[in-house]
């Protein structure tokens, strides 16, 4: 397991104006705690890396990512 988990995971969890989800991510250790918060219209979703780069990610982020990824996929497709 990930010791410092990555913050531009954790970020997108919710709470994340308050930086709860941060010190969570931290403590835990995992991102038990990433969940996706609703995004202002402005504001942009995270952006997958490359498949490249995505594969040599530990196994915890990978999946965080593509979570994050399918999550506001989602939430954009049911917005417009």
């Amino acid at each position: 397991m990930n010791p410092s988990p990555n913050q531009a995971i954790c970020v997108w969890c919710a709470n994340r104006q308050q930086e709860v989800c941060v010190t969570r991510c931290q403590d835990e250790g995992r991102y038990r705690y990433l969940e996706p918060a609703p995004l202002a219209s402005w504001e942009q979703p995270p952006e997958l890396p490359r498949f490249r780069d995505l594969m040599v990610l530990p196994a915890t982020e990978r999946l965080a990512l593509i979570y994050l990824a399918a999550v506001y996929e989602r939430r954009e497709a049911q917005r417009g």
